[in-house]
């Protein structure tokens, strides 16, 4: 996250699963996390609320452990409290790498607590 906060995608698309560079296509990555930044802007810093321990399935059926982390963060678009961002580790390898990231937006309705 501090990556994407101090505007490095390239670092941050070093950080992720070697599984889903490849499936996304190296030379993809930053312009699809880029595209992603017009549904809430670019995170501009990042505040940890929450987290949680699962497991993640791939396309082809595996399992993996998967640690989901939380944050909030101010945007180029919104203050914080709008936009949080969703990034799910996973071991890959002997190390631990990041399967996904996403922008969440609340539209309606209440935050859960773990968010406030």
């Amino acid at each position: 996250m501090s990556n994407l906060a101090s505007d490095r995608v390239s670092d941050a698309v070093g950080e992720m699963e070697l599984g889903f560079r490849q499936s996304v296509g190296s030379g993809q990555i930053e312009t699809q996390i880029r595209k992603l930044f017009d549904y809430c802007g670019r995170p501009l810093d990042s505040e940890f609320k929450h987290d949680e321990i699962g497991f993640r399935v791939d396309a082809m059926g595996r399992q993996k452990p998967m640690r989901k982390f939380y944050y909030s963060a101010n945007t180029t678009q919104y203050k914080k409290g709008v936009c949080f961002f969703g990034i799910e580790v996973v071991p890959d390898g002997s190390d631990l790498r990041v399967a996904s990231f996403g922008p969440l937006k609340l539209l309606s309705g209440q935050l859960p607590e773990y968010l406030r």
